[in-house]
């Protein structure tokens, strides 16, 4: 009994600093003098990473060096624009906060420990923002193994509580176990032989699974959720909704309009980052 006070402590411990630096980042961020107002909406492009690594050997479609991410993030900063969060895009949508001129925001999909090990002290170091999205079940393989491998390996829980306390990321839940094409599923999607009903409690229940995760590991609930492969239901908007989420990512691609509704904010589209292009012919593609 004394163990799971200790623990039901910490949790709500950690949900009110978590809280306390989102209140933070809307009240005292550094970019608060480049916020202009936007008037009833803003276009919003968003890049999406996935695993960042040295070796070249293995760069690829989903695979980019971090000197590449380096290179994107003082390409984007050169040019005027300014990295924003989704807490920033829920207090426009919910508070008429202001966002700036030039928005851009950063994602990385899949939770790889290389995003702890790379990512985190880019971000830091070149003062920019991202999502990281978690696959839950790869989180629990990767504590209970505690492999911590930036070839290969997943963030572990303590790595996810690690960076839920930088104000440089947030945290995005990326499903428990849909994160595959097994069974005939595509991610997250709907399967033809399932009734709507059937899909809906395969949907909730893998998603609240992901997110008693979250909660018990460490006291946090996201409240941003990216759709494994892109692949998804029209009718799980809803059931996000429900279940507290604001924000939503899918993986078409196109520059989004963020407008004061806040429904603006789901099925968010976003351009994925290969290595065989430049940083200056991969912005000038799609930004121009």
């Amino acid at each position: 009994m004394v163990n799971k006070l200790k623990i039901f402590a910490a949790a709500i411990f950690v949900s009110a600093l978590y809280s306390g630096i989102l209140a933070m980042l809307l009240s005292h961020s550094p970019y608060t003098s480049a916020m202009s107002s936007a008037g009833d909406s803003v276009s919003l492009p968003i890049i999406m990473y996935h695993s960042v690594l040295r070796d070249t050997d293995l760069s690829g479609k989903y695979v980019i060096t971090p000197e590449a991410l380096e290179s994107d993030i003082k390409y984007l900063r050169e040019n005027g624009y300014t990295f924003v969060s989704a807490a920033e895009l829920i207090d426009f949508t919910d508070n008429d906060g202001e966002l700036p001129d030039k928005p851009v925001m950063l994602t990385f999909d899949d939770g790889f420990y290389n995003n702890l090990g790379y990512v985190k002290p880019i971000l830091e170091k070149c003062g920019a923002k991202a999502v990281i999205s978690v696959v839950g079940s790869y989180t629990d393989e990767y504590s209970e193994s505690n492999i911590a491998n930036m070839t290969y390996g997943y963030l572990r829980w303590s790595d996810v509580y690690d960076m839920i306390l930088s104000s440089r990321i947030e945290i995005g839940n990326h499903s428990y176990d849909f994160h595959s094409n097994a069974n005939g599923r595509n991610g997250s999607k709907r399967n033809k032989s399932e009734s709507l009903e059937e899909y809906k409690e395969i949907f909730y229940e893998d998603t609240k699974r992901a997110q008693d995760r979250f909660l018990t590991k460490t006291g946090f609930s996201p409240v941003i959720y990216a759709y494994p492969f892109g692949a998804y239901s029209e009718e799980t908007t809803d059931i996000l909704k429900e279940m507290g989420f604001r924000v939503s990512f899918i993986c078409s691609e196109g520059i989004n309009n963020i407008s004061r509704d806040g429904d603006s904010l789901f099925l968010l589209k976003r351009y994925n980052r290969p290595s065989d292009i430049s940083t200056e012919d991969f912005f000038g593609e799609i930004l121009n």
